[in-house]
């Protein structure tokens, strides 16, 4: 019902927006009267500035006449104008927005704003409102983010830039480049994100500032921020402008995690025999089984958790600039700016209870037959779950990255010259550590119960109890560490049987920067009267450093005689959990005072050998972790191009565009650690020798566009080009690295020191009907064909390696499904050969293929009589499919990919002020298995979410507005397979934004 309703209030949308185009005869019909002086819109820069110049006449299309009489063209009218203009004005396929002529993005974030364009989907799994985005049927680290056209270091850590880090006011406008010629920035895949700031004498005299505050529903939190910007013109030659943001960030989501499933055991089957007897084979474990209805089980969801997120910080953001033109010829300009995100106190508060075959489960509902065949039972009582658990961990993120530019050019009727010198700097840190409690299940029980009704993905259905209350406690007088085999856990006693509670201290410290420097040079010349119309070439050298450290802790030395009955209390979320929209949660959820437990048990001894990491805590030098995330990682690059621009009438059709070729020379080197020493202990840094891994490649990167003028307001495009991906600077695992035993097996990674970048072969097509001032009907298509995507290794004879003997693990061999070495565990019951689980990435040899169509319709409906010439609004559609194997030989999916991709926009907006409205939704798409903390691969529903902005000018220089985000109050669900089997609902709230801008 509620997705019919969904797609109900979607179709309704798209008959409002078809009726947006308008009858194109109108389109020359203006409105009588008229104003002496209409304001001249911000032409938004273009996405590469060597490509549409004016000294490149033949990229610059016929001006968009502005409409006559009484229209304001500012506010989102501009916006959508500037946008239109700059995508006319293109010789490439590209799309963008543009800052609403009010100094402002009118969106939470850029990930936010940049949903809004056709093939971009936003990737709202992304927590703390990172906003990492989809383009064109592709994860965010495809796509490459560069700052007016160049290259920048951009603060990564594991995956894409995350966009929260940036605020948007700095920005003029950001044009998404998705057929990218010789002369672009290499490493985009699926297109090039570019964040422009506009220079200073394309500015207007004067400044403005603007403050803010955001309001967040759920968690009743408030969050400020403030912008100021200015520039002054000395004269029309130079210029210099500065701008200043500040957002307080102060955001909230809550989550249930029906983290895993798991079948009831043959013994449980037989205590509930008449719900669950007839899924079962008849056994000893159940003689009342029957097997008459499946033999293949019945699952029940076997791990809980509720989990809330909170992300307070500051988020500081500058840009600032110079500009000269001693002449007419030359120009000299100097841009930079700087973002730093910290969010210190990232809280995270999970409660988690889970259940084994030791739990006593009673079925309350009959079994559910799933569309995959299985059967689950959606709601149980239990009694003696699994090691209840309260885990409080603060997360410290943060995201700064800075740049600068320097740019010089010469130019004349025939000549073009111009060089970019670019320094850039970027960070990423992410220190998480958790502390829990546990109440342990033992053989005779733990006293814990409770009831659990999952509501078969139906959330307002959902229904959790849990009895005692508090279900935990740290009350315990005396606590015994576990050892080196057990580092990071504490008990209440010192041998097995005694213990009923445990304390974990743990934590994962990621470390990254990257830094980038570039010399860049471009020559052009432009012939009259010809039919090849210019030929540019250039050259660039680029130094990339990436420096990674990463550690995991121990709970080694903690001062753990300080622990009291105080330390645990009733969780701060428990009160407000999901903002009444999940039917019955627990209030019985506990948390720890986590700055008070923190402040009583650092660790005063260090493990011998070994050192604190930076957050203070003992390091596990034997966990991969270690070996795997100190690295540097280099790629020093050179390259060289050249295109030819044409230009020739065809009959009536002007036929113009360009044809490069693109080489690039890449040596990768990285110095990474080897671990020389296995050990039964914690280890340290003695274990480990540095070696150097280096690697070099070359890439042909050939590329073609050609556009015809087919009409005066109809446009054809048409690309094929390659490009290339480098793998994320983490993706490496240049050695290989071997784990300690644990219970007999052994975890080897495989070192991948040849991974080779990623390669597409793409062809574009793009037709573009600008029907009226204004406005667009575009329809594009695009197929890519991508080759040596890095996937798992599945090989067995490269899962269970020959050279075992030379890792410490004896000689190997491929028994069944198992990599056995020679040498005998003796821990278990009978002795046993050891276990070698092995994993890795290569180049995929299968390619995957990636097709999409993207419709773009957009229009201001200043024809129309009356007040409804005051409207205007788009709808734009994306269809995204995927096709080709992976190694494994199954059909190949890219998480994170809906099929469909819609935004319906509408607004209306006079001299006094407008109001916009946004509608966006997206389809169904699939999730990674990404680990413990999420579960197996699964699903993301489909979702609409509908924003509103609005802004009153109440003079000349002062204008307030008002945002509203998710006023559809829509939850993102995953599942897998089947929607009954849900996995995950997160719920972010509504969220309201009150704006005050004034200028000078």
């Amino acid at each position: 019902m509620l997705m019919a309703n969904r797609w109900r209030t979607f179709d309704a949308m798209l008959l409002a927006a078809t009726m947006l185009a308008g009858t194109p005869a109108l389109a020359q019909q203006a409105p009588a009267g008229g104003m002496a002086n209409p304001p001249t819109p911000t032409v938004a820069t273009p996405a590469n500035p060597d490509q549409s110049t004016a000294a490149d006449p033949q990229s610059q299309a016929e001006p968009i006449p502005q409409p006559e009489g009484d229209i304001v063209v500012t506010g989102f009218r501009q916006s959508y104008a500037d946008a239109i203009r700059s995508k006319r004005n293109e010789i490439a396929i590209t799309d963008g927005i543009s800052s609403d002529g009010l100094g402002r993005f009118p969106d939470l974030n850029v990930g936010e704003a940049l949903q809004r364009v056709p093939g971009v989907q936003i990737n709202r799994e992304a927590e703390g409102r990172n906003a990492t985005i989809n383009l064109r049927g592709l994860p965010g680290e495809y796509a490459r983010l560069t700052l007016n056209g160049v290259a920048f270091a951009e603060p990564i850590l594991t995956e894409a830039a995350p966009l929260g880090a940036f605020n948007a006011d700095i920005f003029s406008a950001i044009v998404i480049d998705k057929s990218p010629l010789a002369n672009a920035q290499s490493g985009g895949l699926s297109g090039n994100v570019d964040l422009q700031i506009a220079p200073a004498l394309s500015r207007k005299e004067g400044g403005f500032t603007k403050a803010a505050l955001e309001y967040n529903q759920l968690g009743d939190k408030f969050a400020p921020a403030a912008t100021v910007g200015y520039n002054h013109l000395f004269s029309d030659s130079f210029g210099v402008f500065g701008v200043l943001a500040y957002k307080k960030e102060n955001f909230r989501r809550d989550t249930v995690q029906f983290n895993s499933y798991s079948p009831f055991s043959a013994t449980q089957a037989q205590a509930n025999a008449g719900v669950l007897g007839s899924y079962y084979a008849r056994s000893a474990a159940c003689p009342s089984c029957t097997g008459s209805t499946a033999t293949s089980g019945v699952l029940y969801n076997s791990q809980l958790r509720q989990y809330s997120r909170l992300n307070p910080g500051d988020l500081y953001t500058g840009a600032a600039g110079a500009e000269w033109k001693p002449d007419e010829h030359t120009r000299v300009s100097l841009t930079g700016f700087y973002t730093d995100r910290r969010l210190p106190k990232t809280m995270q508060y999970i409660s988690i209870v889970g259940q084994n075959d030791t739990s006593a489960l009673t079925p309350t509902s009959p079994p559910v037959k799933l569309d995959d065949g299985r059967y689950v039972v959606t709601d149980y009582d239990f009694t003696n779950p699994a090691d209840p658990r309260s885990s409080t961990r603060r997360l410290g993120i943060r995201q700064s990255s800075w740049g600068i530019n320097g740019k010089a050019e010469w130019s004349d009727d025939a000549w073009r010259l111009s060089t970019v010198l670019t320094a850039s700097k970027a960070n990423n840190r992410s220190e998480e550590t958790s502390i829990d409690f546990d109440r342990l299940q033992t053989a005779t029980g733990n006293g814990a119960s409770g009831t659990l009704r999952t509501g078969a993905g139906d959330v307002s259905d959902f229904y959790y109890s849990l009895a005692p209350d508090p279900l935990i406690t740290s009350a315990v007088p005396t606590w015994y560490w576990g050892g080196v085999a057990d580092p990071t856990q504490y008990y209440n006693s010192p041998t097995t049987a005694g213990r009923t509670n445990r304390f974990q201290l743990t934590g994962t410290q990621s470390y990254a920067t990257n830094e980038l420097l570039a010399y860049q040079w471009d020559a052009e010349r432009t012939f009259q009267d010809s039919v090849l119309s210019g030929i540019q070439a250039g050259f660039r050298f680029e130094h990339n450093k990436f420096v990674s450290q990463g550690y995991r802790t121990q709970a080694f030395g903690l001062q753990t005689q300080n622990i009291d009955g105080s330390f645990v209390q009733t969780a701060p979320v428990a009160g407000d959990f999901f903002g009444d929209k999940l039917g019955t949660y627990s209030t019985n959820w506990q948390s720890t005072r986590y700055d008070y437990a923190l402040s009583k048990l650092r660790p005063v001894t260090l493990f011998p050998g070994g050192a604190l990491s930076p957050s203070g805590f003992n390091i596990r030098y034997n966990d991969n972790n270690y070996a795997l995330y100190n690295f540097t990682n280099q790629t020093d690059i050179a390259a060289g191009y050249v295109q030819a621009k044409y230009a020739i009438d065809i009959g009536s059709v002007r036929i113009r565009g360009n044809g490069g070729l693109r080489y690039e020379y890449a040596r990768n080197s990285i110095d990474a650690l080897d671990r020389v020493s296995l050990t039964t202990t914690i280890g340290s840094p003695a274990d480990f020798t540095t070696n150097n891994y280096t690697n070099r490649y070359g890439k042909l990167l050939p590329s073609f566009i050609v556009v015809a003028d087919l009409t005066e307001k109809l446009l054809l495009r048409g690309a094929a080009y390659r490009t290339y991906v480098r793998p994320q600077p983490r993706q490496f695992t240049p050695s290989t690295i071997v784990g300690n035993p644990v219970n007999g097996v052994y975890s080897l990674t495989l070192g991948n020191p040849e991974l080779q970048p990623y390669d597409s072969t793409s062809f574009d097509a793009s037709l573009e009907w600008y029907n009226r001032p204004n406005g667009i009907i575009s329809v594009a298509a695009f197929q890519k064909r991508i080759t040596g995507l890095i996937a798992q290794i599945t090989d067995p004879t490269r899962l269970c390696p020959q050279d075992g003997a030379a890792l410490g693990l004896g000689t190997l061999r491929v028994n069944g499904d198992r990599c056995e070495s020679s040498q005998i565990y003796t821990g278990g019951a009978v002795p046993t050969p050891f276990l070698v689980t092995a994993s890795g990435f290569v180049n995929q040899d299968s390619p995957v293929t990636v097709r999409g169509v993207e419709f773009n319709l957009q229009q201001s409906l200043d024809f129309l009589p009356g007040a409804l010439r005051h409207l205007g609004g788009g709808f734009n559609y994306a269809f995204t499919g995927i096709s080709g194997r992976t190694a494994t030989g199954a059909q190949a999916t890219l998480p994170g990919v809906s099929k469909h991709n819609a935004n319906v926009i509408g607004y209306f907006e006079t001299d006094k002020g407008g109001v916009r409205l946004v509608y966006n939704i997206r389809s169904k798409y699939d999730l990674a298995s990404a680990g413990t903390f999420t579960g197996a691969a699964r699903q993301v529903k489909s979702r609409g979410q509908l924003d509103l902005s609005a802004s009153a000018n109440l003079t000349d220089t002062v204008s307030l507005s008002f945002d509203a985000y998710n006023l559809t109050n829509a939850i993102r669900i995953e599942y897998e397979n089947d929607p009954r089997l849900i996995r995950r609902a997160d719920y972010d709230g509504r969220t309201f934004t009150v704006t005050a801008r004034a200028t000078f």
